[in-house]
């Protein structure tokens, strides 16, 4: 498994589940879903996974893959050759952006857009999904694309109410678009459930219930304000972490 992000985690989980005897796992990274989970997340997520008879090759990067009419090995930045009978990548996306090439348009990371997912302010042109990249007020304003489930669906109904504004020549009256992020991960009988960016907090992670060998809730901060939470467990751990939703969508003010 080529990828220890989430798709990769769960691959690995669903793979050892089917009976696979050997799975190893390979990250450039020194922990599984490191940056947006941060170190405490993620090392009890690494703990699962071992515990399970994953194997890891952290640290290492992929400079080759073996193999004439299949793939038979798969050779490591520190030259270690891993043999292998299937090979799965998962490491991450690039929007698709090409297409507009020529445009004047900011396509650093998909395609930038204002609060009410304008792109760069034109009236007449919206984007949304995962090629979105819009600030959030919730948080600090930085224009950022998010890949969760929910995205594509929320970006196209807010997406749709600007672009009938601009059509009509009347002004914008929604608020401008901040989303609660979520998504989930299943991995054996457990799961990851998030609610905010907690990518932005990793660096002030603090345990609000539980610990790591068990059932664990864990919140992000970002200058003392709370701005995700993470569970990693059973019912009752998701339970908790869904009780901070209200506290996560309040404005900044009132969340701190």
């Amino acid at each position: 498994m080529i990828g220890a992000g989430f798709i990769g985690c769960e691959i690995a989980a669903t793979a050892r589940g089917l009976g696979v005897t050997e799975v190893t796992v390979v990250d450039p990274e020194p922990l599984p879903m490191l940056r947006p989970l941060g170190e405490l997340l993620a090392t009890a997520l690494f703990e699962r996974h071992r515990a399970r008879g994953v194997r890891f090759a952290l640290g290492q990067g992929v400079v080759g893959i073996e193999g004439e009419d299949r793939v038979s090995g798969v050779v490591l930045t520190d030259g270690t050759v891993l043999p292998a009978d299937v090979v799965v990548e998962a490491v991450g996306s690039i929007a698709n952006t090409e297409w507009l090439e020529g445009n004047g348009l900011d396509l650093s990371d998909g395609v930038l857009c204002d609060e009410q997912l304008r792109v760069q302010g034109l009236p007449h042109v919206v984007a949304v999904g995962d090629v979105a990249r819009f600030p959030n007020a919730r948080y600090d304003g930085v224009p950022r694309r998010v890949e969760h489930w929910s995205i594509p669906g929320d970006t196209a109904k807010h997406a749709s109410r600007t672009l009938l504004a601009g059509l009509g020549g009347t002004p914008v009256e929604t608020p401008p678009f901040a989303p609660l992020p979520s998504f989930w991960s299943d991995q054996y009988e457990y799961r990851l459930q998030s609610f905010g960016a907690p990518a932005l907090g990793t660096a002030d992670a603090r345990v609000l219930d539980g610990d790591p060998d068990g059932d664990l809730l864990v919140g992000f901060h970002a200058q003392d304000r709370l701005v995700g939470v993470v569970a990693l467990g059973g019912p009752s751990a998701v339970a908790a972490a869904a009780r901070y939703r209200a506290r996560l969508m309040a404005p900044p003010a009132e969340a701190a």
